[in-house]
């Protein structure tokens, strides 16, 4: 989403924006931390490294939603 259409929105829907990329980042973090322990385990015990190129594949969307939840935060306390 740009930067104009959250000057758009209303509070109220800003907030939930804010809770459900919170909610979507921590998860894909969690998930992605899961994945890492997988890949270690299948690395040294398994010699299969195929994975890791798959745990890091991960990482770009963390950072872009990141970047989208710090927006919404900014717009919020913009308001405030």
């Amino acid at each position: 989403m740009k930067d104009e259409t959250y000057s758009k929105l209303t509070l109220e829907e800003l907030k939930a924006k804010e809770k459900t990329y919170r909610i979507s980042f921590y998860i894909t973090l969690i998930l992605q931390m899961l994945l890492a322990v997988l890949t270690i385990y299948l690395a040294i015990v398994k010699k299969q490294f195929a994975f890791i190129a798959i745990s890091s594949g991960v990482l770009p969307s963390l950072i872009f939603m990141y970047q989208n939840l710090k927006k919404v935060q900014e717009e919020i306390k913009n308001r405030i």
